[in-house]
């Protein structure tokens, strides 16, 4: 997580205390606490396309199926790597990506 969260926005821990105060099945996962170790890794990648970025990966297994795991990728916002990743995406859904970004 990071970056400036709107006014409006509430705090992580506002929201889980909301959570528990109004949804009885959350406050019930909540107090089970299944959470499993996870696994955070900082790396630098280089797209052919949007040129080198640098995105944190979070490893985590899953209870139910033994030996898999779920990688999720993101960028510290407001970096190069999260206006590379947007551009990806845009390209993704049908745009045109046809060279490298400039280094910054």
């Amino acid at each position: 997580m990071g970056g400036r969260r709107s006014a409006d926005e509430a705090s992580p821990a506002a929201l889980i205390a909301e959570l528990l105060r109004e949804c009885a099945e959350f406050a019930a996962r909540w107090a089970e606490h299944p959470v499993r170790a996870c696994a955070t890794h900082t790396r630098a990648y280089r797209h052919p396309v949007v040129g080198p970025r640098t995105l944190t990966d979070e490893l985590l297994t899953l209870p139910d199926d033994p030996g898999k795991r779920v990688v999720i990728y993101h960028a510290e916002p407001g970096s190069p790597a999260a206006a590379a990743l947007r551009l990806l995406a845009a390209a993704a859904r049908g745009g045109r990506v046809t060279g490298p970004t400039p280094r910054t």
